[in-house]
């Protein structure tokens, strides 16, 4: 068997408002989903953050390969050109083969990764400050707003943790959310707080200690870099993660030295595919780490991906992360994969078990022209603030 055509498509999908983090402000999300065939006429999918012309260098490396051939096909990508890692890329392959793969043998993915040790996947309610929408609805900014936002999202899919993204107001007004959902859910939820690396040290000091009264499952990246989390660690007695400051199998070892962290968050796509998942997560479990999985906008091929190394992880104690609730709709044939309990079951067709929906494809690729159309002409990070740019640290 072997790899005959790669075809790359740019979508962008609605979502039901606009979403504000610390560098911008997520309007829709836009990915590039890959089809992989082979010449006995299998497909592998796959999405990715990296645009088509990034990927295109790449593919004629990979024509006439082996999609067996995992290591060679990640080495021929991730290291081309010195010092060159292109792990968005590289993962974006590797997810498609391991696709090709699984419907190869007629099994499920998760199959091909070691097994289940779950049936059923955690997933955390990922809480964001939001603008209204073009209806002039989904906006929260309040503590009151997102209490309400919280319990709603808890009503319909009945998630345990709950993860604020903060980072975009001053810390006081974070710490007062967090303390307004505690108060609205009580003690049987896990709560996060993520600054996005956007409080200088002794910012993340002063607020994590106060944010010790509030029982946080963990706090993910307050400041930025390995010394400053590392500092943060010595003073605060909550837990900290990260999926900023490792983000790569070089910046293990100084974490560990430094005892910057206590829990890691993998991502498929920034470590390089499900193979270095798993890789990372007996990493992990050498050293005492805690591990999770950081989310990246991803739409039902990805979290397809993200369900089935999750559910083989021993250690993966740690509810993952997921924009997928913010999203309206999805390309895979049935619609948007589907929560039980504040969980998601790795779907059970050969591969990843997601098929495309080519009518959706098409209409959200006609939709990511005409956003590429409108952003060329007016681009800003936040359009409703058109002098604002993002400075690190903020507070």
């Amino acid at each position: 068997m072997r790899i005959s055509e790669v075809k790359m498509t740019r979508v962008t999908l609605p979502i039901e408002a606009p979403l504000r983090h610390s560098y911008a402000v997520h309007r829709a999300f836009t990915r590039t989903v890959l089809e992989v065939r082979t010449d006995e006429g299998l497909v592998g999918l796959s999405e990715t953050a990296a645009p088509p012309e990034a990927i295109e260098p790449f593919v004629n490396v990979l024509l006439g390969e082996d999609p067996f051939n995992q290591e060679r096909i990640r080495m021929k990508v991730s290291q081309r050109g010195y010092y060159s890692r292109q792990w968005l890329i590289a993962s974006a392959f590797e997810i498609a083969c391991w696709d090709i793969i699984g419907k190869a043998f007629g099994v499920p993915l998760y199959k091909l990764l070691g097994g289940k040790m779950r049936d059923r996947v955690p997933v955390a309610a990922y809480l964001f400050y939001r603008y209204p929408n073009e209806e002039g609805r989904g906006g929260v900014t309040t503590p009151e707003e997102m209490v309400a936002h919280c319990l709603d999202l808890v009503g319909k899919y009945g998630f345990r943790t709950i993860k604020l993204k903060g980072g975009v107001f001053a810390p006081e007004h974070d710490i007062a959310v967090i303390a307004a959902l505690r108060e609205a859910l009580g003690k049987d939820y896990l709560l996060r707080l993520d600054p996005n690396a956007v409080w200088t040290a002794e910012t993340a000091i002063r607020a994590g200690l106060k944010l010790e009264a509030y029982d946080l499952e963990y706090y993910e990246d307050p400041t930025w870099g390995l010394a400053g989390m590392a500092s943060v660690r010595k003073r605060v007695r909550i837990p900290l993660a990260t999926n900023m400051c490792v983000i790569d199998f070089d910046h293990f070892a100084p974490a560990v030295e430094l005892g910057a962290v206590d829990i890691i968050l993998s991502d498929p796509w920034y470590w390089g595919g499900l193979h270095n998942t798993k890789i990372l997560a007996g990493m992990c479990k050498t050293f005492g780490l805690g591990m999770g999985l950081h989310s990246g906008i991803e739409l039902g091929i990805g979290l397809a991906a993200m369900l089935h190394v999750a559910a083989t992880i021993p250690n993966l104690l740690h509810a993952i992360d997921a924009h997928y609730h913010h999203l309206k709709d999805d390309i895979i044939v049935g619609g948007k994969l589907q929560y039980q309990d504040g969980a998601m079951a790795p779907p059970e067709g050969p591969g990843l078990g997601v098929e495309l929906d080519r009518a959706k494809l098409e209409e959200y690729t006609e939709n990511f022209r005409r956003a590429q159309a409108k952003a060329g002409r007016d681009y800003r990070p936040d359009p409703q603030r058109p002098t604002w740019f993002a400075m690190y640290p903020g507070w």
